[in-house]
């Protein structure tokens, strides 16, 4: 991929090429047997987990390619969503190394990743309302989520659950009180978020917040979320590192979860999130409310695109080798968003004028002067039509200059020359100052 005619140039085949070869890899790691069918975030591996079948679902529905294990990979989320009389864990989804207790983690993703798929209100789907209530449920009392109710409230798990609300009980006082944690929780200096209340801030965290709080704007606009949302941008644009995948602030998360319950008592494991800081960030700059950094979003992409491996992945947060779901589903969904934003062809291309400037250039082949100069005319003949009156008495006055400057004209002639140009502008003026017929 490289720039033509001097500007920097985002070429959509490139972007459908690469797409098709991470839902390749998806295609080649699904697992079907007996009672599961799916994905594990290890890609290798036979087990299926619910939150990487979600994410194999959402990449092949999100870009609109059919997918014959639907169904199956429908009935293995609807079977391991958790049944119970307890409110705090009915309806809830637990991973493979939770012991069987509904998590944040697990509940969060597979909700919002549904309903990003379209397929909230499958018939033979899982029941999304009530996972909604099982977030409600697990919400700590001051107003966060930890990986359920009475471990610490996270940054990262904060924003899934509102996100996840978003879409699933927008309306819920619960979701108010998780918008006041997160503003709660900024660095006071910087206006952007860390992994933890108060921490240093990270583009990866920070990205995550505002993809957030700016999907629920369009369902509730807040002015306290407004003014979050543009100091949370700013930061984001001058730290973003559009030139690399990872944010060497946030590649992991660790934290420990505790479990003392009379079955299980002072059951610990530790949960590690991996996090591929740039389609993070990209998903984030495509919802800036007040401009989007079309350069930025540029920059992101082309590096996605040149870090994609042959077989379809990206580089892992920790090797190089590793084959995740979260080594593939982030990046797609940061494309997606993308070709949200700018709908273009496979052979268009988009080329960046300025850094809220692009031209998108229906086939590839045409030189871009060819492109500017006929958008130049075009652009000359809309303001003809618009002004032309000015054009015409424009045309008068160089015309009838030259004439007298050549002694071809008389001064008094070329005065009374000047009377039928000048009252078709004023005319024209009017008829502006006054509006369109109604």
């Amino acid at each position: 991929m490289s720039d033509r005619g001097g500007l920097p140039t985002l070429d959509f085949g490139e972007v459908d090429a690469c797409v098709e070869r991470a839902l390749g890899l998806l295609r080649h790691t699904y697992r079907s047997s007996p009672g599961s069918a799916g994905w594990y975030h290890r890609l290798d591996a036979d087990q299926p987990g619910p939150s990487a079948t979600a994410a194999g679902l959402a990449a092949f529905l999100v870009f609109g390619r059919d997918f014959d294990p639907l169904p199956a990979a429908l009935a293995f989320l609807r079977e391991r969503q958790i049944t119970a009389a307890d409110p705090t864990l009915d309806r809830g989804w637990a991973v493979n190394t939770s012991v069987g207790r509904p998590v944040t983690e697990a509940t969060a993703l597979v909700t919002w990743l549904l309903h990003r798929a379209g397929l909230a209100f499958a018939a033979d789907g899982p029941d999304l309302r009530r996972a909604g209530r099982w977030l409600l449920f697990n919400q700590n009392a001051d107003g966060g989520w930890g990986s359920f109710r009475g471990q610490s409230s996270r940054i990262w798990l904060t924003a899934m659950a509102i996100r996840a609300l978003t879409v699933a009980e927008p309306f819920d006082p619960g979701v108010r009180s998780g918008v006041e944690w997160l503003l709660q929780s900024r660095d006071l200096r910087a206006r952007a978020w860390g992994e933890v209340p108060g921490g240093p801030p990270t583009v990866t965290h920070t990205a995550i917040v505002l993809t957030t709080l700016a999907d629920l704007q369009l369902r509730r606009r807040r002015e306290d979320v407004t003014d979050a949302l543009a100091a949370g941008y700013a930061w984001l644009a001058g730290n973003v590192k559009t030139g690399r995948i990872h944010d060497e602030d946030a590649r992991t998360e660790e934290y420990n979860v505790s479990l003392a319950e009379d079955n299980v008592k002072g059951f610990t494991w530790q949960s590690t999130v991996w996090h591929p800081g740039l389609p993070y960030a990209l998903s984030a700059l495509t919802r800036a409310p007040d401009g989007v950094r079309l350069d930025l979003v540029v920059q992101s992409v082309r590096t996605i695109l040149a870090t994609q491996s042959l077989d379809g992945r990206w580089p892992g947060g920790d090797s190089v080798a590793s084959r995740s779901m979260w080594t593939v589903w982030p990046f797609l969904e940061a494309l997606a968003d993308v070709r949200r934003l700018v709908p273009g062809g496979s052979t268009d291309v988009l080329r960046v004028l300025s850094p809220s400037t692009v031209l998108l250039q229906r086939g590839r082949n045409r030189p871009a002067t060819a492109v500017l100069a006929r958008a130049a005319i075009g652009d000359g003949a809309r303001w003809l039509a618009r002004r032309w009156a000015v054009g015409l008495l424009g045309v008068v006055v160089l015309l009838g200059g030259a004439l007298v400057w050549l002694g071809r004209l008389a001064w008094h002639e070329y005065a009374l020359s000047m009377i039928f140009p000048v009252l078709l502008l004023f005319v024209q003026l009017l008829l502006g100052r006054r509006g369109p017929p109604t």
